[in-house]
């Protein structure tokens, strides 16, 4: 009878040791989380880096993209815009279109909503900043996802490097329109700066960019540099050797100048 009672004891044991070890293997959390983390909020400035001058405030694009965590779009969601600090306060730095600290835009159907922000000027900012402006969609209930995008403001140009140049500077106009590539580089305080739009503007002369226009701009990549090609005119576009004047700017008073000449085919 003892023998039963013991070996019953430990069959008992055993299974309620392997019912232990099955549970521990198939348990699983549960699955359920707020709705709001299966939706993706990213927001970008473009250029992410503006320039404060003393009557011109500088602008920048932010795209605000709202999808689903598998990319499929999220349309007509109603975006709130805001200038923050680096503490998450709202600050009032600049505005956004309409002269407004807080602005919302609609997602279209690719989920994409855009705003404008201006910057302020210089008499505004005593030292060179970075502001954050900040998307936030409201979801269900009390739920909200909020993303920010950086945007550094530049006030003292004194440590600003600005270079530009053309090669070829001289160009020989055949039956075929010759071209130069333009490098701008942007540095601040000798460190790359990135983001930052350069405008091309062909102030005298013939021909155009390789874009089309004759005005037009480029974003500095993680060098710092923004590049752009000029095509000049052919022989039969010109009755003789010309110059073409080519203005590179970042901000209203920050301007460097690229002089070509284009020497026509006999």
């Amino acid at each position: 009878m003892r023998k039963t009672i013991f070996w019953l004891v430990v069959l008992a044991l055993t299974l309620s040791f392997f019912s232990a070890c099955k549970r521990s293997e198939v348990t699983i959390p549960e699955p359920f989380a707020p709705s709001s983390l299966t939706n993706l909020l990213r927001l970008t400035a473009s250029p992410n880096a503006i320039f404060a001058s003393k009557s011109t405030r500088g602008m920048t694009t932010v795209t605000a993209r709202l999808t689903k965590y598998n990319g499929e779009p999220i349309a007509n969601r109603v975006i709130y815009f805001e200038v923050i600090d680096a503490a998450g306060q709202r600050a009032n730095i600049g505005f956004f279109d309409g002269n407004t600290s807080v602005t919302t835009k609609t997602t279209d159907s690719n989920g994409i909503a855009r705003v404008n922000y201006y910057g302020p000027l210089t008499l505004e900012v005593a030292q060179n900043i970075t502001v954050m402006i900040r998307g936030t969609v409201a979801w269900e209930g009390v739920e909200s996802i909020a993303e920010v995008a950086p945007v550094m403001i530049i006030a003292e140009p004194t440590e600003l490097e600005f270079m530009v140049k053309a090669e070829p500077d001289v160009l020989l106009a055949t039956t075929e329109k010759p071209q130069s590539t333009l490098t701008a580089v942007v540095k601040m305080g000798g460190k790359p700066l990135e983001g930052t739009r350069v405008y091309f503007i062909i102030k005298e002369g013939p021909g155009y960019f390789d874009d089309g226009y004759k005005a037009t701009y480029r974003d500095t990549d993680s060098t710092g540099t923004a590049t752009i090609v000029y095509k000049g005119p052919n022989r039969n576009e010109i009755a003789g050797d010309t110059s073409v004047k080519i203005q590179s700017q970042i901000a209203e008073n920050i301007s460097r100048y690229v002089y070509l000449r284009v020497i026509r085919q006999r």
